[in-house]
């Protein structure tokens, strides 16, 4: 009787083993169809928004026999472009050192050479020092550029327009996207006779999701010039995954 008893116990726990590994097995396999059965497609949103902001390169490159010569006439002249930019009334948070760089330029020596010649060559030291400038009253644009290079400057670069705070436009743009998405789903689903379901996954597609069109200025100086910031454009990509019925 003690072995009829524990044998029944033994066939239940079979049993109960089987039932779980059933029921486990049909869900897995439940979740791989609701996996399978889907759409994942990517929607684009695009807003535009007025630039309230911009941001200049400037600085100095100096060129001088010696090291000495090129740092001292670099330091001399960067500081009368830091007063020229503080006077122009920009706040010193707003100025930042992009890059500093010494560097030892070779040249040849132009004269032609005789038998028994070494080549002679002469050489200067090259002094780079540029500051990245936010400017953020735009109708002083032009005005701050030809100060700084009355006080100096001889570099002028990557002159561009931004906003000090995109987060609402770039939500706009997040919007259109997931509308955008949806409607090319929704086409996917009737092209294939399946109805759209739940969605199952949304993620922000990384590399770039943020587009800015803006305006550099590289150029010897001949005055500022007039300066269009014009308008800037951003644009979001979001990929969702969605659910489909038959």
């Amino acid at each position: 009787m003690f072995r009829r008893a524990v044998f029944s116990v033994v066939v239940c726990l079979v049993l109960v083993t089987t039932a779980v590994g059933c029921a486990a097995s049909a869900g897995a396999t439940g979740v791989s169809q609701s996996i399978e059965r889907s759409i994942t497609v990517v929607g684009e949103g695009r807003a535009s928004a007025i630039p309230d902001m911009a941001e200049a390169h400037v600085g100095v490159e100096v060129l001088a026999p010696t090291v000495e010569e090129a740092a001292a006439e670099a330091e001399e002249r960067m500081a009368a472009i830091m007063a020229a930019l503080q006077d122009a009334g920009i706040d010193e948070k707003d100025i930042q050192t992009s890059s500093y760089s010494i560097s030892f330029d070779r040249y040849p020596d132009p004269r032609p050479m005789r038998d028994g010649e070494v080549s002679q060559r002469e050489s200067q030291y090259r002094v780079s020092n540029m500051v990245r400038v936010s400017i953020r009253e735009l109708g002083t644009v032009g005005a701050i550029l030809d100060e700084v290079i009355a006080a100096g400057a001889n570099s002028v670069y990557g002159v561009n327009f931004t906003v000090d705070d995109p987060d609402e436009v770039r939500s706009q743009a997040r919007s259109k996207a997931i509308v955008d998405a949806r409607a090319k789903a929704l086409e996917l689903a009737n092209l294939t006779e399946a109805s759209l379901g739940q969605v199952l996954l949304v993620s922000e597609v990384v590399g770039g999701p943020l587009q800015m069109g803006g305006m550099s200025v590289a150029r010897e100086y001949a005055g500022a010039g007039p300066i269009s910031p014009g308008e800037l454009e951003f644009s979001v990509r979001i990929q969702i995954t969605y659910a489909i019925g038959g």
